[in-house]
């Protein structure tokens, strides 16, 4: 199998000095940029009219990245005007819209054609309130405990992949947990716990990356059959 190449951010929280760094690296047509979520300065509550790094990841061409617990607003006209900026797509799949299960602000999968390459792209973002809740009935959104429906999902995407990546804005913790439940998983891409990964941590054989937070690190990987590359780069090291 022929080597991709990843460009990773995480939990930027509207720093963007990982995304001028990512701006200066050489890339082709085999280089994939993915975010594990938290890339906004709003949240859940608050919103920004403007994000500028949406705008930068979009320039920069992203092809997706995780719902993040700031990617996530309980107003759905809000989430329609982050997805106007971002233009590319945001992935949650435990999270469901009770009120209009198909609607376009955010989806559960994504398959991609990198040449050669079939990889397939699987997110999660952290639970925010249990099922059955006050809150799910005031929002009308049902978060479901990662263990519940990713192992489904990939069992029906690992035959059709060539690559099959998780980008989780779960924690590092729950990675961990989980990562033994999701065999077919080739790498897990975290994110929401602030980790500095500077290796990857392997558990029930599932590698887990994550890039610390507030672009301090832009992770670079290069995958082939499991990962044949992996560093953490330093913006302020580079500036």
């Amino acid at each position: 199998m022929a080597d991709l190449r990843l460009l990773y951010t995480n939990d930027m929280h509207g720093r963007t000095a990982s995304l001028d760094l990512l701006a200066r690296q050489p890339r082709d047509a085999r280089t994939l940029l993915l975010d594990g979520g938290d890339a906004l300065c709003g949240s859940n509550t608050v919103y920004r009219r403007h994000e500028p790094a949406l705008d930068q990841m979009r320039e920069l061409g992203f092809a997706a990245m995780a719902m993040g617990n700031r990617e996530l607003h309980y107003l759905r006209r809000v989430m329609g005007w982050r997805r106007d900026q971002r233009r590319f797509p945001l992935l949650a799949a435990n999270l469901v819209d009770l009120r209009n299960p198909h609607h376009d602000l955010w989806q559960s999968v994504l398959e991609l054609q990198v040449e050669d390459l079939k990889v397939g792209l699987i997110g999660a973002t952290v639970v925010q309130y249990p099922h059955d809740s006050l809150w799910e009935r005031l929002f009308g959104l049902r978060f479901f405990q990662p263990e519940d429906c990713l192992p489904q999902l990939v069992e029906q995407m690992r035959p059709r992949c060539d690559l099959l990546l998780l980008l989780s804005h779960l924690g590092f913790e729950v990675d961990c947990r989980i990562a033994p439940r999701l065999p077919g998983v080739d790498l897990i891409l975290g994110a929401h716990s602030h980790t500095v990964l500077e290796e990857p941590h392997r558990v029930g054989g599932v590698p887990i990356v994550q890039a610390g937070s507030h672009s301090r690190y832009l992770a670079e990987l290069r995958l082939g059959s499991g990962i044949l590359e992996y560093r953490l780069h330093s913006p302020a090291l580079v500036a």
